[in-house]
């Protein structure tokens, strides 16, 4: 049997590793993951999508003011298409700067989030027979691990 744990990295993990040979389980592996060291991308290509948009809203945006500069056309010197034009140029800017700015937030936002959350630095595989299974997940669940996985 495997158990898969993911820790964060600390003493912890030593401790358990420790306690885990003292129980007579000697194939253990420890592995440390990278984190992320680059921002993801801004722009989705066509085989990468991750469902945000910038230009949803502007679409909204551009369609709403270039129907009210060319209703507004027919009054104001220019004529409608001029307006009609000008508006939708207009909203499509106002709305793709909302995308953006709301975009900012929200990853500033999950950044705090990130750094104050628990991330996974350490992935330690552990094989063992059926009846060491109960005593190595608790050792693993009391040396603070993240997440566990029993596989066969």
């Amino acid at each position: 049997m495997q158990i898969l744990a993911t820790f964060e990295y600390s003493t912890f993990v030593e401790i358990a590793i420790t306690e885990l040979e003292q129980k007579g389980i000697t194939t253990i592996y420890a592995v440390p993951l990278d984190l992320r060291k680059k921002e993801p991308r801004l722009l989705d290509s066509i085989h990468r999508a991750d469902g945000m948009s910038f230009i949803d809203k502007g679409m909204i945006f551009a369609f709403m003011l270039g129907t009210i500069g060319a209703s507004k056309g027919f009054v104001w010197p220019g004529g409608p298409i001029i307006w009609g034009i000008g508006g939708a140029f207009v909203g499509f800017l106002i709305g793709t700067a909302m995308s953006w700015v709301i975009y900012r937030l929200k990853r500033n936002k999950n950044q705090l989030q990130l750094k104050k959350g628990k991330t996974s630095e350490v992935i330690l595989i552990v094989t063992c027979e059926d009846h060491q299974v109960s005593v190595a997940e608790d050792i693993l669940w009391d040396h603070k691990a993240l997440g566990l996985a029993i596989t066969k």
